[in-house]
């Protein structure tokens, strides 16, 4: 017999998700200037997340939600410029800049911030309805 699916259920891990989602946005943001990463010595390199629809518990098959399931750098060629002066510049006085473009950057935040908000707003729906459910009963 198949269970009914949860919206709450799937909107809960799509929030997990966009939150995971921000987070890499706000690092990447926050090493748009990293020429050196810290382990690395290389220049700073954008991370993306990968999302992957997946059950929600092992034993519910039938039941889909969305996970992270890993996070990748970007391999987009990092930013090269002329900067003798500067501590990382090379031999040639080149210095590698991180492949993060803030204007993407920005795209992809507003883009996680709605499907963020879209999951509040079911879960939010979810609790409306379940609330008129318990009225009904109780007239």
């Amino acid at each position: 017999m198949l269970e009914a699916i949860s919206a709450q259920d799937i909107a809960v891990t799509g929030l997990k998700a966009q939150r995971v989602r921000l987070n890499i946005i706000a690092n990447n943001i926050a090493n748009s200037q990293t020429t050196r990463a810290a382990g690395t010595g290389t220049a700073f390199r954008r991370q993306m997340a990968v999302l992957r629809g997946e059950p929600i518990k092992p034993w519910r098959e039938n039941r889909y939600g969305v996970r992270v399931a890993r996070v990748l750098p970007d391999p987009t060629p990092l930013r090269q410029v002329y900067d003798p002066g500067h501590p990382d510049a090379n031999a040639d006085g080149i210095v590698s800049y991180p492949n993060v473009d803030l204007a993407m950057e920005m795209v992809d935040l507003v883009s996680a911030q709605r499907a963020y908000d879209a999951n509040i707003a079911v879960v939010l729906s979810n609790k409306r309805i379940t609330q008129q459910a318990l009225e009904i009963i109780r007239v």
